[in-house]
Order: C-alpha cells, then sequence, then structure tokens
C-alpha cells in the first residue's frame, strides 16, 4: 500500500510540474506557437502575407522617470501595462513584448486578407488610449501621461528566438513603418499608414495627417485613427472591470491535428 501511495504521489508531482511547464510556455507565447513547440522543439520561423502591427510609448518617458524613484516607475509601468494586457486579452493579440516604456503587440500572423486582425487592433489602440485617460483620473500620483501610437500592416518574418526567456518576435519592413509611425506621430494619436486605412474596414474613422518623410521608406501618407462604430461583441467583453479574463486552454491536440 505504501509503495502504491508513493507512485501515485510522485505521478501528480510530475503532472503538477508539467501543468506549471505549459501554464508558464502559454503565458510566454500564442497559444498556437506553443502548441508546435512542444510538439516540435526545433527552430520556428514563418513567413506570413498580412499582420497588424501596433507600436506605443510614454511621451516624455525619460525626462519623467527622471524625478521618479525606481518603485514608482515599476509601478507606473506595472499598472498601465496590465490594463493593455487585459485588452490584449479580450481582443484575442499576441502581445510580443515590452521594451522599457514601449509596447508592442500584432495580430494573430495571417496569409489571408488582414481586415479583422487590422480592425482588432484599430480597436485595441482606441481602447489603450481610453484605459490612458482612467488611468490619469485614478492614479494621480504619477501625473498625467500621454502615449504615441503607431500602426502598420503587411509581411513580417515571425518565429522564436533564443533558448531562455522565449520570444515570438516579428520583424519585416511593416514592423519597421509601423516604429517609425509611432516614432512621428502625435501625443494622445494614433498614426497609420493607409494599408491600415485600406485593411480595417468601415467601422473607422480615419483622419489623413498629411504626408511625412519616414526613415527609410520616403514620402509616406499617413492617417490618425480618430474613432470606431461600435461592436456589441467587444463592448459586451469589455462592459465592467469585474469581467472575467478569457483562459487559455492548455490542451494543444485540437490546434495539432
Amino acid at each position: 500500500v505504501g509503495f502504491v501511495r508513493d507512485v501515485t504521489i510522485r505521478k501528480l508531482l510530475a503532472e503538477a510540474e508539467r501543468e506549471a511547464s505549459d501554464s508558464l510556455l502559454f503565458n510566454l507565447l500564442p497559444e498556437y506557437i506553443a502548441c508546435r513547440l512542444k510538439a516540435d522543439p526545433s527552430h520556428i520561423a514563418d513567413h506570413f502575407d498580412n499582420t497588424t502591427i501596433l507600436f506605443a510609448d510614454i511621451v516624455g518617458f525619460t525626462d519623467r522617470t527622471s524625478k521618479m524613484s525606481p518603485r514608482e516607475v515599476v509601478s507606473m509601468l506595472n499598472d498601465i501595462f496590465s490594463r493593455f494586457d487585459h485588452l490584449c486579452d479580450t481582443y484575442e493579440l499576441n502581445k510580443v513584448k515590452t521594451i522599457g516604456d514601449c509596447y508592442m503587440i500584432t495580430s494573430i500572423p495571417s496569409n489571408s486578407f488582414e481586415h479583422d486582425g487590422c480592425a482588432r487592433v484599430c480597436r485595441f489602440a482606441l481602447d489603450m488610449l481610453r484605459e490612458v485617460r482612467d488611468f490619469n483620473k485614478t492614479c494621480p500620483q504619477h501625473g498625467p501621461i500621454d502615449f504615441r501610437v503607431g500602426i502598420s500592416t503587411g509581411p513580417v518574418v515571425a518565429g522564436v528566438v533564443g533558448v531562455k526567456r522565449l520570444l515570438f518576435d516579428m520583424w519585416g519592413d511593416a514592423v519597421n513603418v509601423a516604429a517609425r509611425m509611432e516614432q512621428s506621430g502625435l501625443a494622445g494619436q494614433i498614426q497609420v499608414t493607409r494599408n491600415v486605412v485600406d485593411s480595417a474596414g468601415s467601422d473607422f474613422t480615419f483622419e489623413f495627417r498629411g504626408t511625412l518623410m519616414v526613415k527609410g521608406k520616403g514620402l509616406m501618407d499617413v492617417y490618425m485613427l480618430k474613432s470606431a462604430k461600435p461592436n456589441e461583441q467587444w463592448s459586451q467583453s469589455l462592459g465592467g472591470s469585474d469581467r472575467p479574463k478569457p483562459q487559455r486552454t492548455l490542451s494543444c491536440k485540437s490546434m495539432l491535428v
């Protein structure tokens, strides 16, 4: 009886360790990438024709944080980025990484027409600015902050890099252009390319900003995303601070068939 009990305990502990490992993997990587990596731990590198990329960062971050304690900086970033993480889950987007005060997300990479993914990213962008305004009201101790947001859409190369702290990263012209849209953008606004305007659909209102000289691209027409028509699906998902977050399944069977 004692031997059987010991074996059962070891099995339960091993299962608990596997579940903890899976949970960590699914928090680090998109679900479909985590499933592929579990099935085949070799390098993952793919080309996708259509992906929408968003960069956002805090205006005047360096000057602001020079007057703050390390604890205050981390507290501020954790609060605002946690809000963005929740929106990322709600819209089922792919959080790529944060670098300092920069936050990067993408649509789920695809080889099909990018209307749905682009629309999700645009709604995310509008809602993230709403979250910033709410943050400024509820966390006045940090002082008002503003974000610049840039969005582009196009082909990317995506893959998992490294063997520690795995990262599903993306590279390509569309990624560079999204970064340029953010860098040349305006505080509290969302600057996008013409491709985003064409891909997002008729639910969105854009305003032509002008033609800018974009590093590495030359002259480009750029637009400001201003608003979106109400969408019942997302309104219900976002309706309430006590709403449960979507739960990720740790089963990869259906994704690997």
